[in-house]
């Protein structure tokens, strides 16, 4: 089984999913788009939710990356903060189908609604330890310890639908948008951050 036309497969059903949507989508307009069969891409994907979870595994190993493990060392700052959110909401952008239709996908997959829950729980978790480093540094200044939670919360509603809020007003997904979107989670954060920090953006 030849991994690279798995991922050319994989790649152009992300093309069209996020232009067309899933349900406009068949694995017959798949194939025809790569000028293949579509009994040649049934030899590698038996059917389209084969297809949307080889996807979910090509979106957690990109998260993978993003959340590396940090030197011992490291400082951070909130140029380091925004850089993060830039690369998580740039994934977001590659993978826009995906948030669009969440709810929906789980509902036809339950296999794939067990694997986003589970990596959905992980990535919680890391985030977590992610933002308890400028908790730690003094950079986020929290008064009680239940905003801590509260202002994850936030951050990641802002940060997961902020680009289908932008689709569904018809507004076209640019890096502008992405600018926009990381300006409204430190909107969120700013009364929590030191004011020397802010001095520094």
């Amino acid at each position: 089984m030849s991994s690279k036309t798995k991922d050319k497969i994989i790649h152009t059903a992300i093309q069209l999913f996020n232009v067309f949507g899933t349900g406009a989508v068949s694995t017959n307009k798949i194939a025809k788009e790569l000028g293949m069969s579509p009994g040649n891409l049934y030899y590698h994907f038996h059917n389209k939710e084969e297809i949307i979870r080889a996807i979910l595994d090509a979106m957690i190993a990109d998260w993978d990356k993003l959340w590396l493990p940090l030197p011992k060392d490291w400082q951070p700052g909130l140029n380091d903060l925004k850089a993060i959110i830039r690369v998580n909401l740039q994934l977001q952008v590659k993978y826009r189908f995906f948030y669009r239709e969440l709810i929906t996908l789980m509902q036809l997959d339950p296999e794939l609604k067990h694997i986003h829950q589970h990596i959905q729980e992980q990535r919680v978790e890391e985030q977590k330890k992610f933002f308890q480093l400028f908790v730690d540094a003094g950079i986020i200044q929290l008064q009680v310890p239940s905003e801590f939670d509260a202002l994850l919360t936030a951050c990641w509603i802002i940060s997961n639908y902020w680009l289908s809020f932008l689709e569904t007003s018809g507004v076209e997904v640019d890096d502008s948008q992405i600018e926009q979107g990381i300006q409204l989670i430190m909107t969120v954060l700013r009364p929590y951050i030191a004011v020397e920090e802010l001095a520094g953006e």
